[in-house]
């Protein structure tokens, strides 16, 4: 700032002692160290006085609205007074070496206003800009920072995810997400249950961002511990109960989740708003499995009473659960890919990366929605 002051202060300086230099010409044909100090003094008060002003414009006349014509007068006023007090000063200095007249002042005073306000119109919008630029470069700052944070937000969130593969006997299981922004709202998960089965969990929070992720991270921490001594359709009704109370009214978390036993490939399915999981085996077609019962979002009402089915897989079925992030992908014209393409697509895909290639083959380019799609194949113990 204060650079800022003494630089316009130099550049009115100098345009002071130019209008000393032409008065001088005009009177006396001589210009002396006298006239250069009285152009200093000139410029100095001047720049001080029409600052001044630009002070009062950036807060009494700003909060009055006053229009720019009588913002434009303060200027002018100021200039014209500037020069008067300069003038005034130099005089008592004995820095003016020519005659200063009445009819002089008459005609140099609006010379003078008229070049203190383009003067001082210039500085005023070159302040601006120069505030505008500053505020331009804190937000670049601000939108890198937040950058920044998103990615380290993803990068957490990935690595809070299990594995994208895990074998063992009886099973093997792939699973893959893609984000449609820095950090999904779908996730998937795995894990171990004290009985030995496998807990297979693939789920979609409302929205996006880091506000879907923290539900997620919620979501994810607490449903291994409520489905170790439940049932599929009594973990997914625990969880619902738990849930329900913290989440926002239009916050919810659609579910699917799958209790397999790798010994005998018997699974029990529960589905709380997802696309409808399928199973699929590599040389025939694939058939949806449909959850009978309420099959409602956790969180949007306080108590579901979901139901669960159960099957059992030969060795080479696959299970595939999904978000509705690939079904419904935008294709090239605009309309959503559909369930019966995307259903058509799963007996030749061996696991999640053939899916999402069959998808962005003809799909348009970008995702509008998160990808995730899990497989588990079970195969001989």
């Amino acid at each position: 700032m204060v650079a800022e002051h003494a630089r316009g202060i130099l550049i009115s300086a100098g345009i002071g002692v130019g209008i000393v230099f032409l008065i001088t010409l005009e009177q006396s044909g001589r210009f002396r160290w006298r006239g250069a100090a009285y152009g200093v003094l000139i410029g100095s008060f001047g720049y001080v006085f029409c600052a001044g002003a630009a002070l009062l414009l950036r807060g009494w006349l700003d909060r009055t609205r006053a229009p720019r014509l009588a913002r434009s007068a303060v200027y002018f006023v100021a200039g014209m007074a500037s020069w008067l007090v300069a003038s005034w000063l130099a005089g008592l200095a004995g820095l003016v070496h020519f005659d200063l007249t009445l009819g002089g002042f008459e005609t140099y005073l609006p010379i003078v206003g008229v070049l203190s306000l383009v003067i001082s119109l210039v500085f005023y919008s070159y302040g601006i800009l120069q505030d505008r630029l500053r505020t331009s470069v804190e937000r670049l700052k601000e939108a890198e920072f937040a950058e920044k944070e998103l990615e380290l937000a993803r990068s957490i969130q990935q690595r809070i995810l299990p594995p994208p593969e895990l074998s063992g006997e009886g099973f093997h299981v792939a699973a893959r997400n893609l984000a449609a922004r820095f950090v999904a709202g779908d996730f998937y998960d795995f894990f171990r249950l004290p009985d030995g089965a496998l807990g297979i969990v693939v789920a979609d929070v409302a929205g996006k961002g880091m506000g879907a992720s923290l539900i997620m991270a919620t979501v994810k921490a607490t449903l291994p511990f409520l489905a170790a001594e439940r049932s599929v359709s009594e973990t997914l009704r625990e969880a619902n109960r738990r849930i329900a109370p913290r989440l926002e009214p239009r916050e919810f978390v659609a579910l699917a989740y799958l209790r397999y036993e790798p010994d005998t490939g018997a699974f029990a399915l529960g589905n709380a708003g997802l696309p409808d999981p399928y199973r699929a085996v590599p040389a025939g077609a694939a058939r949806a499995l449909l959850v009978p019962g309420p099959r409602f979002p956790l969180g949007v009402r306080a108590e579901v009473a979901y139901e669960e089915i159960r099957g059992e897989l030969a060795v080479g079925e696959r299970l595939v659960l999904l978000t509705d992030g690939l079904p419904e992908a935008p294709g090239a014209d605009g309309g959503p890919l559909g369930y019966e393409r995307f259903e058509a697509m799963l007996p030749g895909a061996a696991g999640p990366d053939a899916l999402f290639a069959a998808v962005r083959a003809v799909a348009r380019p970008g995702l509008d929605d998160d990808w995730t799609a899990l497989f588990l194949e079970r195969r001989p113990a």
